[in-house]
């Protein structure tokens, strides 16, 4: 009979008795779908205006009609449209609420020529351009105020300035923080960080407290409201709406 370590016959050694360590198993991790990409910034609200404007200015055909209604105020409550101010079929005044690539509310004519649609698509492409450089340019300088706020390293004789920052408007930097957080179960650490912007105190403007959903001023009715029956001559000041019993003063 062949003789284990664990076996409890005579003339084993102490040693004998002792149990091996146990190897921890190893637990396959499972990879996340989403390793290796880069998280895209989300676009602004401007940002996403204009494209979905030049989107619509490229794949519309200008025959639809606004599936709102549009908006009949003729520029008396909203702002007059920077594209298509006016219909040039029926004359009707367009506010910036009625998009350029939509038929006219009134009449159901196009407001875009195909030389004009091209023009007002060029011209989107540039505005996005410009836009997504400036908010860039905004965001380096967020990151620039946040390093310089944490502190720099002493410059060096003879080396490049470093900018001084204007005291003129001071506004809360932005502060990034990192944590360190460890798993119980695979043990091993992660090093996350994130960005603490600080809320300003300032009222918000006029442009971040505007609401999406506008008020829109619906169409006229179709039949024009008269008076159907005949003047009376002996009252022409009367009112023609309504019935009106004069009683002689006594």
């Amino acid at each position: 009979m062949q003789r284990t370590a664990w076996s409890k016959a005579a003339g084993s050694v102490p040693s004998d008795r002792l149990r091996p360590a146990q190897r921890p198993q190893h637990v396959p991790q499972k990879q996340s779908k989403g390793k290796g990409k880069t998280q895209e910034p989300a676009k602004s609200k401007a940002i996403c205006k204009l494209e979905s404007l030049a989107e619509g200015v490229r794949k519309s055909s200008g025959r639809e009609k606004d599936p709102k209604g549009g908006c009949f105020c003729q520029a008396r409550e909203h702002d007059l449209s920077p594209h298509t101010p006016i219909c040039r079929s029926c004359g009707l005044i367009l506010c910036a609420i009625n998009l350029p690539y939509y038929a006219c509310p009134h009449c159901s004519a196009v407001l875009l020529s195909d030389i004009a649609r091209s023009s007002l698509s060029t011209r989107l492409d540039e505005e996005i351009s410009k836009q997504l450089a400036k908010e860039e340019e905004e965001r380096l300088r967020v990151v620039q105020q946040a390093r310089d706020a944490e502190g720099a390293f002493p410059v060096l004789p003879g080396s490049v300035t470093p900018p001084v920052l204007s005291s003129t408007h001071s506004r809360p930097t932005a502060q990034t923080h990192k944590i360190l957080s460890l798993n119980s179960k695979t043990k091993k650490y992660t090093v996350s960080s994130y960005t603490n912007t600080p809320v300003s105190s300032r009222p918000a403007s006029r442009a971040e407290s505007e609401v999406e959903e506008v008020h829109r001023v619906g169409a006229p009715p179709l039949e024009v409201d008269f008076v159907r029956r005949a003047p009376d001559r002996n009252h022409p000041w009367s009112n023609m709406r309504m019935e009106v019993l004069y009683v002689p003063v006594k």
